[in-house]
Order: structure tokens, then C-alpha cells, then sequence
């Protein structure tokens, strides 16, 4: 008898995903923003990556939690009941998520030897596809383990694995307050641009009176 799929693991298994796919952009683009402060382009007179940092940090802090408790409680059921690691929702969405993965880690590659061969790479070309490489290829490996059930035997491990990813993600957060501040300055920042759009407006506003 196949083990039939409840709404409870339909949806368990979709909001894993789905949260792996969110945290897993997040942090590879918070990772890109660091590395495009420290190692910045000459072309670029003047670039803003605030924005971008702001909203990695954001998906990470509300997001990353989700996967980890999702895949615990996904983890506990499975030790429960083992049956359920035949599950198609199961068996589908790992081979999808190593599909994904493994796509993007070959894009990555031809990306980075197509550079190389046209005289391109730079350090921070080369970071950011280092950056692509690690995080893509833990999350294969850690999901080809998945799919021999080693994470429902090996219950320590799977802690471990989880707390050091947690505290990685943790670093990368906090990285970005040193880059972008509080949220005070911030604010701050955001009250001096608007009154430089002010100045500007009234400038504007002047000239056009002397014209007339």
C-alpha cells in the first residue's frame, strides 16, 4: 500500500521549498551586495546597494526560520512514521529542488570558464560565482542525503548541519548593519535625500520664474 499524501504533508513539503528556494536567493544576494561594496567597480560613479541589502536581510530574517522549523516538523513525522519517505510530494519536490540546483551550478560554471576564456574575470566575478557554487551545491547535497534518508537516522548530524547554517545566515545579517547602519540612520538618510530633491525642485522652480 503507497502511503497517501495528506493536505498536512502537500503542504508541509511546498512550504519548505518554497522557503529553501526564498532564503537560499536571499542569501546569495546579500553575499553579492557585500561583494560589490568591497571590491567595486571602477565603471560605477556612484552605486546604492542599501535597497538591496535591506530586502535579502528582511526575506532572510522572516523566511529562514520558516524552512528550518518546517523541515524539522517534516524530519520528527518521517522518524514517526517512515512510510512517508515514499511520499510523491516527497520524491517530486527533492528531485525538482536537485534539478534547479544543479542547473544553476552548471550555468554557474559555464558563466565562470566563458569569462575566463574572454579575458574578463575579475575578483569579484569570481566571488560571486564562488558565492553561487557553495550555496547551491550544500543544498544538493544536503537534498541527495535527503532523498537516502540519512537526515531521519542521523538526527545529530541533521542539528549540526542546521546550526551551522543558521549561524552563517546569522553573520550575514548582521554584516549588513555595518554596511547600511540602523534603522535610525536610515532614516536619517532618507530625510537628506528628500531634502536634496527639495532644493532641487525649488531651483527648478526658480529658474523657470527668471526665464519667464
Amino acid at each position: 500500500m503507497k502511503p497517501k499524501v495528506t493536505p498536512k504533508d502537500f503542504f508541509l513539503w511546498l512550504g519548505a521549498m518554497a522557503a529553501l528556494y526564498v532564503s537560499a536567493i536571499s542569501l546569495i544576494l546579500l553575499v553579492h551586495q557585500y561583494i560589490n561594496v568591497l571590491f567595486p567597480n571602477e565603471l560605477e560613479y556612484y552605486a546604492d546597494y542599501s535597497s538591496s541589502i535591506r530586502f535579502a536581510i528582511a526575506s532572510l530574517v522572516v523566511v529562514f526560520p520558516i524552512f528550518i522549523v518546517l523541515m524539522r516538523l517534516i524530519h520528527t513525522d518521517i522518524r514517526r512514521s517512515p512510510e512517508k519517505k515514499d511520499l510523491w510530494v516527497r520524491r517530486w519536490l527533492v528531485f525538482i529542488t536537485l534539478f534547479i540546483a544543479g542547473a544553476t551550478i552548471a550555468g554557474d560554471l559555464v558563466a565562470l570558464i566563458y569569462t575566463f576564456l574572454n579575458g574578463d574575470i575579475t575578483t569579484r566575478f569570481i566571488l560571486k560565482a564562488l558565492t553561487i557554487l557553495v550555496v547551491l551545491g550544500g543544498g544538493f547535497w544536503y537534498y541527495l542525503e535527503e532523498l537516502r534518508g540519512r537526515w531521519e537516522t542521523s538526527e545529530g548530524l541533521s542539528k549540526m548541519i542546521g546550526g551551522v547554517v543558521a549561524l552563517v545566515v546569522l553573520v550575514s545579517i548582521v554584516g549588513g548593519f555595518f554596511i547600511i547602519g540602523s534603522p535610525e540612520t536610515q532614516r536619517l538618510m532618507r530625510l537628506d535625500e528628500q531634502k536634496v530633491n527639495d532644493l532641487s525642485v525649488i531651483q527648478q522652480e526658480i529658474t523657470t520664474y527668471w526665464q519667464q
